[in-house]
């Protein structure tokens, strides 16, 4: 079911809610930059792009009365939002960790501006309260895998036990928000198609993904030389391969997948 747009187009200003996207891009973007100089302080300027970056988002749930996550654009804002907000909540001042997570964030919401930015009614499908549990859930478990990657990659270079604590820390926390995104959408499933499960490509591929970090679960569980950080720390970088693909390459590079983003 096609989503129908409620405003096309009109004037775009630093106030209106498709201009204060590019003004948080530029605050992520800044925090980028900050970060590289001085890494302790680069969290507070990725906080207040994160700020404006909710805010615009509320707001645009608030002018079309549901869940702002209803078009491709939405959904890579939603994504790059995440990942914000998942480096401030782990903040550490060490580029290597910080850099890469802040400049995921610019690159999708880069990527989102390339969208339309019109506002779209949700469609009866998605007027359920287990999509904007599912969804949500989904995005925040991609972010907190994409800092267990940066983690990993801390690892590698440092070879310490703190590094090695962060990666299991966030594959485990990323492991239970995907579960629970899981739980929500199939129940969503239900109502939309009847069904709690489909051959879609997305939906094997959210299975690939739960798979793979539950395997990083046993891993962690075995007997040294399985429970190594290395290994670990490869899985956590593999997976994060697996989240581009379950979530870029299902919906633009490969398959005809049932979900719009």
């Amino acid at each position: 079911m096609s989503l129908e747009p409620i405003v096309h187009g009109g004037p775009t200003t630093l106030l209106s809610p498709a201009g204060l996207f590019p003004l948080s891009l530029a605050g992520y973007a800044a925090a980028v930059l900050v970060t590289l100089v001085r890494p302790a302080a680069g969290v507070w300027v990725l906080s207040l792009g994160a700020g404006v970056h909710l805010f615009a988002m509320a707001l645009r749930g608030w002018l079309v009365g549901f869940f702002p996550l209803t078009n491709k654009f939405e959904s890579f804002s939603a994504a790059a939002l995440a990942v914000a907000l998942v480096a401030i909540l782990t903040w550490r001042p060490v580029r290597l960790y910080t850099v890469p997570l802040v400049g995921l964030a610019c690159v999708a919401l880069a990527a989102a501006l390339r969208f339309p930015t019109a506002l779209t009614f949700a469609p009866p499908l998605m007027q359920t309260v287990w999509y904007p549990l599912h969804v949500p859930l989904s995005f925040l478990a991609y972010a907190t895998w994409a800092a267990a990657a940066a983690a990993g990659l801390v690892w590698f270079r440092d070879r310490d036990a703190a590094s090695a604590a962060d990666v299991d820390s966030l594959a485990l926390r990323g492991f239970a928000l995907w579960s629970l995104s899981m739980i929500c959408g199939g129940i969503w499933g239900v109502v939309a198609w009847g069904t709690y499960f489909l051959w879609d490509v997305k939906i094997l591929w959210s299975v690939i993904l739960w798979f793979h970090y539950a395997t990083f679960i046993h891993l962690r569980l075995a007997p040294p030389p399985w429970s190594n950080p290395s290994t670990r720390s490869t899985l956590a970088l593999l997976g994060f391969v697996w989240v581009l693909v379950a979530y870029v390459g299902t919906s633009f590079l490969f398959g005809r997948s049932s979900h719009a983003f």
